[in-house]
């Protein structure tokens, strides 16, 4: 069950199918992993102009480091992506930052007060993701020069974090000639929907949250091109899903929130060739 309050916040969801190594798994990365989730990474997606072939003698499976964004069903996210060459397939990992959502949120904007601005009706928590993943990918079609498009078959396993904390929302207060707008944690069992003018300061109440692990898996299909080997663009289309130790507690009703998230998503990174295998 989902407890809201103005302060002292606290979340308490029911426990899953996980039983007393949920518990323990969950204990480990509240006590481990709260700090990590202050780094933001940045994304930069261009193409450097064209290089000139290699020599004959060169493996034409680089290594390579990059950057993208990735698009899900259940929010975005920014990252760090990594691949390596290993005999008749490729090692990928990669580290993912970004916004949890759930698609059924609806947002209003409450037009009979001043300056009011939108916000999402009986959502109670923002929602941060820390996703790790660690796969493979089949080669389907070996990119052999800089006009062709090479395709990948991918397979991983993710390790999700996600760390929610309360709602603040902007609560107008109607009394004459000292009335105005208070920023507290939203519960909708105690305010007036048409008394909120808002969303109120994103990181309002943040010291207040709790993390949530869990466990998923994706597969997806790539497509890569781009200048011959030391710029290669990837658009990878899949499907994934995340289950969490317990129910992410987005929403006001309890029966609204969930621990299980399958998704479809979509990825462009930008990669750079660090280095050749012999």
């Amino acid at each position: 069950m989902l407890v809201v309050g103005e302060s002292g916040r606290s979340f308490h969801c029911r426990e899953g199918f996980w039983g007393s190594v949920g518990e323990l798994y969950l204990w480990y990365m509240q006590k481990g992993m709260k700090s990590v989730l202050v780094v933001v990474l940045l994304v930069g997606l261009s193409t450097l102009e064209a290089q000139t072939f290699p020599s004959p003698s060169t493996n034409l499976k680089p290594k390579m480091w990059g950057v993208g964004v990735n698009v899900r069903h259940f929010g975005y996210d920014f990252g760090l992506v990594k691949s390596q060459s290993a005999a008749a397939y490729l090692n990928t990992s990669a580290l993912w930052f970004g916004v949890m959502r759930d698609p059924r949120e609806m947002k209003v904007i409450n037009e009979r007060l001043p300056g009011s601005s939108a916000f999402a009706i009986e959502r109670v928590t923002h929602n941060l993701s820390l996703r790790y993943q660690k796969g493979k990918s089949i080669v389907l079609s070996e990119r052999n020069s800089r006009g062709d498009v090479g395709l990948r078959l991918n397979a991983s396993l993710q390790l999700p974090v996600d760390y929610a904390w309360p709602t603040y929302i902007w609560l107008y207060d109607p009394v004459p000639l000292t009335d105005g707008y208070t920023a507290v944690a939203y519960d909708p069992a105690i305010h007036d929907v048409g008394l909120i003018g808002g969303t109120a300061g994103y990181g309002l109440g943040f010291s207040d949250g709790q993390l949530i692990p869990g466990f998923g898996g994706l597969v997806a299909m790539q497509a890569e091109w781009g200048s011959y080997r030391n710029v290669s663009n990837t658009l990878t289309l899949g499907f994934g899903a995340d289950r969490f130790v317990k129910k992410l507690p987005f929403w006001h009703r309890p029966e609204m929130n969930r621990n299980f998230f399958p998704s479809v998503f979509v990825t462009f990174a930008v990669g750079f060739e660090y280095g050749h295998g012999h």
